[in-house]
């Protein structure tokens, strides 16, 4: 890793990936959305990946903002009706 800075005087680290993908069919399509969108490989991935991670993001705060509800509902006398 290095670091570098941008345009607007902020700092960041530079990290390389290297993966095999194991499917030619993805180089390819990655390669292909990179030639529709006028941009790269590594443009194409870095959005997948950065909408890829805020989705999960989102769907455990929305898991975690769920399970606190589920304890508002929890009810001792609720195993009354468990028995039935």
């Amino acid at each position: 890793m290095t670091e570098t800075q941008n345009d607007s005087n902020v700092y960041y680290m530079v990290t390389r990936l290297s993966t095999d993908l194991g499917d030619p069919r993805l180089l390819r399509l990655l390669k292909a959305e990179a030639n529709e969108r006028d941009t790269s490989v590594k443009d194409v991935l870095t959005r997948a990946l950065e909408a890829y991670f805020a989705d999960r993001l989102e769907t455990k705060a929305l898991a975690k903002l769920a399970e606190s509800s589920f304890t508002e509902w929890d009810d001792p006398r609720d195993s009354e009706y468990d028995r039935l």
